[in-house]
């Protein structure tokens, strides 16, 4: 949501430590956000996956202008919070610093009084309504298990979970098929969070006005991520990134604070 104030925000730079290894406490690059208007493609070249912390690792994925970034995370190794303060929002690596996090990524969409458009649980506290018959549900069940899916093919039923967000759209169904094809052509920053074939969860951010919807949703069921389901996130202004350790980093800071976002702390 307030995606005007990206327009404001064009000047600003995001700030990223991904290419190679780095060593501790490394100096963040600092990578311009205004990017080129076509349409992107996965590239060959799109780095390895470097190990940050346990249960942590980084990667990009080479696209025309800024890279998309990509954090892997093995849920048995970390736990999952959804931090909510509508009261008083703040930045994404505001959320990070005080959790102590490891990796975070911004929520779904909010109204103009901080509430989520959607539904959200935070320590087993419901905030808002599901959707219905359309985006997607992440939650963390009271194992610490990670569950992602369509709320059109299944609807959210009350099972009470311990941590959730919803975003929308849907962007990739089982079987790496894109699940969003209505383009309007407009691009802007983006990000979503997947689960693999492999049971790992996936937090993505294009920092740039990249893809619009569509164009994203294409890219992601595309990329040798081995994504067998995955859903947007609210992007423009709110899009953000954080992974920290003592082995660098990675920062995509949100240009507008956030009332909620998703957590990934250490055991």
């Amino acid at each position: 949501m307030l995606r005007l104030l990206c327009a404001l925000f064009a000047g600003l730079f995001v700030f990223t430590a991904c290419a190679g290894a780095s060593p501790p406490n490394s100096v963040l690059a600092d990578v311009p956000t205004l990017m080129p208007t076509r349409p992107a493609t996965p590239s060959a070249s799109a780095g390895d996956w470097r190990p940050l912390a346990a249960g942590i690792e980084l990667r990009r994925l080479d696209t025309p202008g800024v890279p998309v970034q990509v954090i892997r995370v093995d849920p048995a190794k970390v736990r999952f919070v959804v931090g909510y303060d509508p009261a008083a929002p703040r930045t994404l690596s505001a959320w990070a610093a005080q959790y102590g996090a490891v990796a975070a990524i911004n929520g779904g969409f909010f109204d103009a009084n901080g509430e989520p458009v959607a539904m959200l649980i935070s320590d087993q506290r419901v905030i808002g309504q599901s959707y219905v018959d359309q985006g997607g549900m992440f939650a963390i069940d009271d194992a610490g298990v990670p569950h992602l899916w369509s709320l059109a093919d299944q609807p959210y039923d009350g099972t009470p979970f311990v941590q959730a967000i919803q975003g929308w759209p849907l962007l990739v169904r089982p079987g790496n098929k894109a699940a969003y094809t209505s383009d309007d052509g407009q691009r802007a920053r983006r990000s979503a969070i997947a689960l693999d074939r492999a049971g790992h969860v996936l937090l993505i951010v294009a920092p740039g006005a990249t893809f619009s919807l569509a164009e994203w949703s294409q890219f992601l069921a595309g990329a040798d991520l081995g994504i067998e389901i995955a859903v947007n996130l609210d992007g423009g202004s709110s899009t953000g990134l954080i992974a920290q350790s003592d082995r660098g980093g990675l920062r995509i800071d949100s240009f507008v604070p956030l009332p909620f976002a998703l957590l990934v702390l250490p055991l």
